[in-house]
C-alpha cells in the first residue's frame, strides 16, 4: 500500500503506521512491513552513519598532520564527542528524531566544532613554542582565542535559528531543514560551553602523558644502554 505524506514527516508516518499495525491480529503465516521511502530512510541513515565515521577518521588524520602529533588530537576529537551529545539533547527538547538531514547536520557540526578546536591548540601550541610555561599557555591560548570562538559560534547560531524554527522542506515537500538546524545549534552550544574547559583541560593531561612517557622511554634506553658492552 502508498501513500503520500503532506502534514507527517517520515519519521512521525512510520511511528504511527507501527503503533497501529502492532495492534492488528494477523493470521497466521502473514505479516507486515514497511517498505518504500522508509526502507531507503534506513539506507540513507545506514550510509550517513559509516560517512560520519568516516569523517572523524579523516579529520583525526589532518589534525595528527597539522600538530605533527598523534596524541594532541585527541584533545579536539573530546569536544567533538560533547558536540554529539548537544545534538542528541536538542532533538529530544524539540521532539525531533534522528533522521538523514540531522545526520547532515551532524556532519556539518564537525567541521565547525574541530575548527573551533585547532585554533585553540594551535594557538597554545604557539605559546610554549615562545618560552611560556604550560600553565600560562593555556590560560593565555584560552582567554586569547575565546572572543573569535564564541563570535563563530553565534553568528552560526543565529543564522541558522530561521531554519530550525521554520517549515521549509527540500524542494517544497522533501525532508525538512529543521532537524539539521537544530543539531546544528544544539551541538554548537553545547560542546561551545564544555570545549572551553575541556580541551584546555585534555591538552594539559596529555601533555602529561607525553612527558611522563618520554622520561620512561629515557630511563629504559639509560638501563639498556648499561646493560649492553661498551
Amino acid at each position: 500500500m502508498d501513500a503520500n505524506l503532506t502534514d507527517l514527516t517520515t519519521n512521525e508516518a512510520r511511528d504511527e503506521i507501527t503503533a497501529a499495525l502492532s495492534q492488528l491480529q494477523l493470521p497466521q503465516g502473514y505479516l507486515w512491513s514497511l517498505d518504500g521511502s522508509f526502507e531507503r530512510q534506513r539506507e540513507n541513515e545506514s550510509v550517513m552513519l559509516v560517512n560520519t565515521l568516516l569523517a572523524v577518521a579523516l579529520i583525526y588524520i589532518v589534525m595528527a598532520a597539522l600538530f605533527e602529533s598523534i596524541l594532541l588530537p585527541t584533545a579536539v576529537i573530546t569536544s567533538l564527542l560533547f558536540s554529539i551529545v548537544g545534538v542528541f539533547w536538542a532533538l529530544l527538547i524539540t521532539g525531533q528524531s534522528i533522521s538523514v538531514m540531522a545526520m547532515i547536520g551532524i556532519l556539518i557540526l564537525m567541521g565547525i566544532v574541530v575548527n573551533n578546536g585547532i585554533v585553540l591548540v594551535d594557538r597554545i601550541n604557539q605559546l610554549l613554542a615562545s618560552g611560556a610555561s604550560l600553565q600560562e599557555a593555556i590560560i593565555e591560548g584560552s582567554v586569547s582565542r575565546l572572543r573569535p570562538i564564541l563570535m563563530t559560534v553565534s553568528t552560526t547560531v543565529l543564522g541558522l535559528l530561521p531554519l530550525a524554527f521554520g517549515t521549509t522542506q527540500i524542494g517544497g515537500d522533501g525532508p525538512p531543514y529543521a532537524p539539521m538546524a537544530i543539531a546544528i545549534i544544539g551541538g554548537l552550544v553545547f560542546s561551545t560551553l564544555t570545549s572551553l574547559f575541556l580541551v584546555p583541560y585534555a591538552y594539559a593531561r596529555l601533555i602529561g602523558m607525553r612527558a611522563r612517557w618520554q622520561r620512561l622511554c629515557q630511563h629504559a634506553q639509560i638501563k639498556v644502554s648499561q646493560l649492553l658492552p661498551d
